[in-house]
């Protein structure tokens, strides 16, 4: 049985191992990326089914990382996770074809 590999994006270091460890004990293969540009870069050398990126990060932003790993390739999916989520940035997800847009903290 394949894993399914995700691309867990955030710039809190205690983000991306938390949860990171809780997938990996669900059974998911995780990659993680502290950065949108160290994302774009996993997305350009690997193939992911799930993208869980931060919206806030800078110079490259979850949006920015949506839109990368659906130019790449449009069935993967993608969430967008997010402490400072606001009416414009959830319509920006959605309208570059985010799967979810959820605000941390999250289940």
């Amino acid at each position: 049985m394949r894993k399914h590999a995700i691309l867990l994006v955030d710039d809190e270091p205690i983000i991306t191992t938390l949860t990171g460890s809780d997938l990996e004990e669900k059974g998911y293969r995780v990659t993680t990326a502290g950065s949108g540009e160290k994302a774009i870069e996993c997305l350009n050398r690997s193939s992911f089914d799930l993208v869980i990126t931060d919206l806030i990060m800078t110079p490259v932003n979850g949006i920015a990382v949506l839109r990368k790993a659906k130019e790449i390739d449009p069935d993967t999916a993608v969430i967008i996770l997010t402490g400072f989520g606001d009416m414009t940035s959830a319509i920006d997800a959605l309208r570059f074809d985010a799967d979810d847009y959820l605000l941390k903290p999250c289940e």
